[in-house]
């Protein structure tokens, strides 16, 4: 009887990459929440690339300030459910990753 409950094993025990990925979301929660402000420098710069100063330095603002509040609240998430494996959510994972990249959010296939 007693080596019957030892030949269940949980999915965690079973699966060696689990405590990896439950570290790096940990990890990307709370990078997340201290850099999400740096969103806007971020989208300033890539907006006033893509158009112009002008519009850069005002629908960059704005678009920045979005963009900080949802990587916060990914971050959030993330922290607060980093045991649970899900995919990325957000794209780039860090903010300080790919800069001249317009962050996106949705899952990827």
């Amino acid at each position: 009887m007693s080596f019957s409950f030892l030949s269940f094993s949980l999915p965690v025990a079973a699966n060696p990459t689990y405590g990896a990925n439950a570290g790096r979301k940990l990890g990307s929660g709370i990078i997340n929440i201290t850099t999400g402000w740096l969103e806007i420098p971020k989208s300033v710069m890539n907006t006033s690339h893509d158009d112009n100063i002008i519009i850069g330095i005002i629908w960059g603002f704005i678009k920045g300030i979005g963009n900080a509040i949802g990587r916060t609240l990914v971050g959030v998430g993330e922290l607060t459910t980093f045991f649970i494996p899900t995919p990325d959510f957000i794209h780039p994972r860090y903010v300080f990753q790919n800069l001249d990249q317009d962050t996106s959010y949705g899952l990827r296939p």
